[in-house]
């Protein structure tokens, strides 16, 4: 499916070890509707010298206002993603 690239560590890395998470979702009567699998890193085990590489992006609502006027001017569809976190 091409969601994951096999690459090379780089010298002098020290990767973060990483679990799977998986998840069932399931209808209204209990029967399996999607099968989820999450690859999440072990921050627990972040060394203190790395804690300001970390980075999570967060936009004003001015911007997306923004965002959405231009996109409602030009005539164009705009999609939305849920990350819960």
């Amino acid at each position: 499916m091409g969601t994951f690239e096999i690459v090379d560590k780089p010298k002098g890395c020290n990767p973060i070890p990483s679990i799977f998470t998986y998840k069932l979702k399931t209808g209204n009567h209990c029967q399996i509707i999607k099968y989820k699998a999450r690859l999440c890193a072990r921050g627990d085990l972040q060394l203190p010298s790395e804690y300001h590489k970390t980075f999570a992006p967060t936009s004003r609502f001015t911007a997306i206002r923004v965002l959405i006027a231009i996109a409602t001017q030009m005539n164009l569809s705009l999609m939305h993603w849920d990350i819960k976190g």
